[in-house]
């Protein structure tokens, strides 16, 4: 007779399995919403890339002591870098991070603003970061397929970067802080009165 009472105590029980399955099922609905299992936006992926490019442009600059651009080709949307050699050629930058890189299909730059050409909507145009740590104040605005927005504003001397969802235009136009032709003047050349 005990073979029959072991028999049942050796699986689990209807309730013991739906006790089981409630707390998975309220542990998946209270994690799931903070899970993100969609594709990855296009519009803001762009965007992380131009900022981590933007700092890691201006840290080069500072290291190297050297005039650094990052260069836009509107037309193309294609995103690179360059140094300015010693000699004065450019010399362009690239390695393991993602540079040169191309914006996704269906985002594109619609307009560059910087102080040495203005608002640029088509071709090409560059931010010059300077081996003081000054950068040409510039506004870097993207569009995607959608018409949805977003705008990279990059502040002169402490060159901060700000992102703001939308088309965000300033409403001055920031001083230049830095020689435009990328050369640094000299003080020996200053008239004495």
């Amino acid at each position: 007779m005990t073979h029959g009472r072991a028999s049942s105590a050796a699986g689990f029980t209807l309730l013991e399995i739906m006790v089981v399955l409630f707390i998975v099922s309220l542990v998946a609905l209270l994690i799931a919403p903070k899970l993100s299992f969609r594709k990855s936006d296009g519009l803001a992926h762009s965007t992380r890339l131009i900022v981590r490019e933007i700092r890691d442009l201006q840290w080069k600059a500072i290291s190297t002591q050297r005039m650094v651009r990052l260069e836009y080709d509107l037309d193309r949307g294609r995103i690179s870098a360059s140094e300015l050699a010693p000699s004065g050629n450019l010399i362009a930058l690239s390695g393991p991070e993602d540079r040169p890189f191309r914006l996704p299909k269906g985002v594109r730059l619609s307009r560059i603003a910087v102080l040495h050409e203005g608002k640029v909507r088509d071709g090409k145009t560059f931010t010059q970061f300077f081996p003081s740590g000054a950068v040409e104040s510039t506004t870097i605005s993207l569009r995607d397929s959608l018409d949805r927005r977003m705008t990279v504003v990059i502040r002169p001397i402490t060159g901060r970067i700000r992102i703001y969802k939308g088309d965000y235009q300033e409403k001055t136009v920031p001083s230049f802080y830095g020689p435009p032709s990328g050369e640094i003047p000299s003080l020996d050349s200053a008239d004495d009165q």
